[in-house]
């Protein structure tokens, strides 16, 4: 295993990688599962390879408590300005280990069972069909704006139980959030803006918990704070922490779903046309959809004592960077992985992760995918692009559109 090249290094992260990653992600491949990625002024070994990520995900030698190391971007004498973004990051799930995780997980998992997320296919239905109604055929739309970035914000919001006015609140926090966790060359004005969504957040939550507690619904939330597992109960913080990471997740990675997958499926007609003919193929097609172009191109891990990974030592407190979108393109575990197939079998990807940290949403974001992308190819069977091509944005964690313009 050796260094990658310089000019590999400055694609990894770099406006060229925004607008298609692959070729970068193939040339990684050919040169080996591991490399050594220098971001700005720290650095950060990166795995490209599918069958490592999936261990390095299962690994309890590596710690997802990674929210202090997400200010080593920023200038040492501004990070301690952030520490509150830090504490605040470290009570989501997805950036515990056990036996917090373990316990907490346990407890999430009952507003998310595979029952409990089916239930909300035909009021996700309902909404689809809403948004959808209104948009004319032959009329020129930004998918984005109009649908691809309201709809999962509405889902998550209805199940959530939270007001339609603060629909757009949410989706601007949501975005804060993203562009700070989706950068490596984080800065001092994205950290700023972020710890800014998440204290607003929380002042929300904290509101609406406690109005929950003196009128109960059928909502997520009233269900979160009756849930109790064998004596253990979810604490005020960690109810705020849960609520704000279900509304971050349920609508940054949904909507990239929906916006990556419909461009796609638009750049291959044949297959489009397959699915409009046989929709009982939407399963398999969601699923190679984010394989295709993952919502989440990397996730990180910090060592938690010196380890060898793919061969090579690394020391304690050093960040691995499994690249999840990279390991989606891997020759060694898919074939022709650079080609779409809506039917492919045994579809082993890792757009959610793996093992203790697997998407707790990962239902839920399949069934708003299904619903909305078959909707969309049914009801509009002429759809295709508009001008040039579209614009990605500015989030290399978080690989999803800026804007959407077709015609209808």
């Amino acid at each position: 295993m050796s260094k990658v090249s310089t000019s590999v290094k400055k694609a990894v992260f770099s406006e060229e990688i925004l607008q298609d990653p692959y070729p970068t992600y193939a040339r990684l491949h050919e040169e080996g599962p591991l490399h050594y990625i220098e971001v700005g002024k720290w650095a950060v070994w990166s795995i490209v390879s599918h069958a490592e990520c999936a261990s390095i995900a299962k690994d309890p030698r590596l710690s997802a408590k990674r929210a202090k190391q997400m200010l080593l971007p920023l200038p040492i004498s501004r990070q301690s300005e952030f520490s509150e973004l830090a504490r605040m990051l470290g009570l989501w799930l997805i950036f515990m280990d056990p036996p917090e995780h373990t316990r907490l997980r346990k407890l999430l998992n009952k507003g998310f069972s595979a029952a409990a997320v089916e239930g909300l296919r035909p009021q996700a239905e309902a909404i689809v069909d809403q948004m959808l109604r209104p948009l004319k055929h032959g009329s020129e739309v930004d998918l984005m704006r109009e649908f691809a970035n309201p709809m999962p914000v509405r889902i998550i919001s209805e199940l959530l139980g939270v007001p339609q006015a603060l629909h757009g609140t949410f989706v601007n926090a949501s975005r804060a959030i993203a562009v700070f966790r989706g950068n490596p060359n984080r800065t001092v004005e994205e950290a700023r803006a972020a710890q800014d969504a998440l204290i607003e957040l929380t002042e929300f939550f904290r509101k609406t918990v406690a109005e929950r507690r003196r009128n109960k619904g059928n909502d997520l939330i009233s269900l979160l704070i009756d849930i109790e597992e064998e004596g253990e109960v979810l604490t005020e913080e960690e109810l705020y922490a849960q609520c704000i990471a279900l509304l971050f997740a349920g609508h940054e990675t949904t909507r990239n779903l929906i916006g990556n997958g419909m461009y796609t499926l638009l750049q291959n007609p044949e297959q489009t046309a397959q699915l409009r003919e046989k929709p009982e193929l939407i399963r398999s097609a969601v699923e190679e959809l984010l394989r295709y172009e993952s919502p989440v191109q990397f996730t990180a891990r910090v060592l938690k004592e010196d380890i060898e990974v793919c061969g090579q030592p690394i020391r304690r407190g050093w960040t691995v960077q499994c690249m999840l979108g990279a390991a989606n393109r891997d020759p060694k575990q898919f074939r022709e992985p650079n080609q779409l197939d809506l039917k492919r079998l045994n579809n082993q990807h890792l757009a959610f992760s793996a093992g203790l940290h697997f998407c707790i949403g990962a239902q839920l974001a399949r069934l708003e995918g299904q619903i909305a992308l078959l909707n969309l190819v049914q009801r509009f069977p002429q759809m295709k692009l508009a001008g040039p091509r579209p614009e990605w944005a500015s989030t290399f964690g978080f690989r999803g559109l800026k804007s959407l313009p077709v015609i209808l």
